[in-house]
């Protein structure tokens, strides 16, 4: 623990890596040096000098050019395995203006420049393989401002603990109203309401008129099946059930319909808040594995959605 307390404390400031132009700029004044001390010729020696002063110019402007960032990183609040999350990233320099900053997180992101004092935001695109819990680390800022020798880095310790949630798949909704699992049917009766094209969505949903709006399903509901509690049985593919559990969350809330979820020893109520989407969704994305769901008596009007 104190040795690594040690290195913390002895690693420099700042990131630094030679770049092609600046390894050949290396060799020659390498090659400079030795020859201006085997034959001492003056005017090598004023070489050599030049070269140096170049290279300290070249360290000063480059740190003059990421000194004074400031950096802060936007996280969406709804982030689906396998699925694009849209990271928004807030850069500023409170001083100077800011050269040729390359922004280093889930991609590569570049800014040709930085006006002194303004904000420039930028988006980033990043895809989690899997549900679960993940940790976003730092965020690093490079250059090669002014000559391109070498790359200077800064890093922004933006650590964040942040839930991945089931990828959504399309569930055509059966359910069974009442305790006992009776009265099963399909609910195929009316159109709620209208929304994006989703992967896996049947051919028969999609409004072909309004391509000019981009692919559009109708979502329908019945009797049956538009709203309720999804209960999660043991048998079949985990990772397949939770990706049907979250899509029928997000549609029952989207409804604005009560919505709950039975999954092992766990029951989670019922209500339409977003806070009680995310407490359902944040439960199905650290689920292990299923077991015989709990016994839960609800009223009569309550729908089951056996998955």
């Amino acid at each position: 623990m104190r040795l690594a307390s040690l290195f913390s404390r002895l690693k420099p400031p700042r990131g630094f890596r030679l770049t092609k132009a600046g390894k050949i700029f290396f060799l020659f004044l390498l090659a400079i040096i030795v020859v201006a001390m085997l034959t001492g010729n003056n005017l090598l020696f004023l070489i050599l000098a030049g070269m140096l002063s170049f290279m300290i110019v070249s360290g000063i402007e480059s740190e003059r050019n990421i000194r004074y960032l400031e950096m802060s990183r936007g996280v969406p609040s709804e982030i689906f395995a396998k699925r694009p999350a849209h990271i928004h990233y807030a850069v500023r320099n409170t001083t100077l203006t800011s050269k040729r900053l390359v922004i280093e997180d889930s991609e590569k992101m570049l800014l040709g420049r930085l006006v002194k004092g303004s904000t420039e935001k930028l988006e980033a695109g990043h895809i989690f393989p899997k549900r679960g819990d993940f940790r976003l680390g730092k965020v690093e800022v490079s250059t090669t401002y002014p000559y391109g020798l070498f790359e200077k880095s800064i890093s922004f310790d933006l650590s964040e603990d942040i839930v991945v949630f089931p990828e959504p798949l399309v569930h055509t909704l059966y359910a069974s109203s009442g305790s006992d699992g009776q009265g099963r049917g399909l609910a195929h009766d009316s159109i709620s309401h209208v929304r994006g094209y989703v992967p896996g969505d049947p051919l028969s949903s999609i409004v072909w008129k309004k391509q000019h709006l981009g692919l559009i399903s109708r979502v329908v509901e019945g009797g049956s099946g538009a709203s309720g509690v999804v209960v999660l049985l043991p048998e079949g593919d985990l990772e397949r059930k939770l990706s049907h559990a979250t899509f029928i969350i997000l549609e029952l809330q989207k409804q604005r319909s009560p919505f709950g979820l039975i999954m092992n020893d766990y029951f989670s109520g019922i209500g339409v808040s977003r806070d009680h989407k995310f407490e359902i969704l944040r439960h199905l994305s650290r689920a292990t594995a299923i077991t015989s769901p709990r016994k839960v008596d609800l009223n009569g009007k309550t729908q089951f959605i056996y998955l």
